[in-house]
């Protein structure tokens, strides 16, 4: 084991690739496989989700009743959208890059459901999912503070 870490790494000096450089391809295909797949459209889903457990959602809801509350913040959920859906598309590919190899990556991109790999998808997701909760939870938590923020401060008076 030691002798293959090595040689690995003599191969990557020597060839002048750094790990970046050879984990590109993964995440080039990760993005593509996140773009393609539409795997980052849960972003507004989410926000709601954890809107509705803050105290902020909850002062919205007595003022405006549950379904004001909801269309109101539904609505600025979808505006700062485009400020976060980048970085959640990001973080979504990194996480599947971790896990999956480039050609795994490009044939469910391409294939979808039809994809040999996509049993493969099925049994990696606890794994994906705990990275991408990981590396992803500061970038929802500032997109739903954006969207109460903007909520709050256009709530009718009584």
């Amino acid at each position: 084991m030691q002798a293959l870490l090595r040689i690995s790494i003599f191969l990557i000096v020597v060839s002048g690739l750094s790990p970046a450089a050879i984990a590109q391809p993964a995440n080039a295909a990760a993005t593509e496989f996140v773009l393609r797949q539409n795997v980052g459209s849960n972003l507004k889903t989410l926000g709601l989700a954890t809107a509705r457990k803050t105290q902020t959602f909850a002062i919205l809801v007595s003022g405006m009743g549950m379904l004001g509350a909801e269309r109101l913040v539904s609505k600025e959920l979808d505006y700062h959208a485009p400020q976060f859906q980048g970085q959640w598309n990001d973080n979504l590919a990194k996480a599947y890059a971790q896990s999956f190899t480039s050609e795994e990556l490009k044939s469910l991109a391409s294939e979808g459901r039809n994809s040999r790999y996509f049993g493969k998808l099925s049994e990696k997701q606890a794994v994906v999912g705990d990275s991408i909760q990981r590396m992803s939870a500061t970038v929802l938590t500032a997109y739903v503070s954006a969207a109460l923020y903007s909520a709050f401060s256009k709530m009718p008076a009584k």
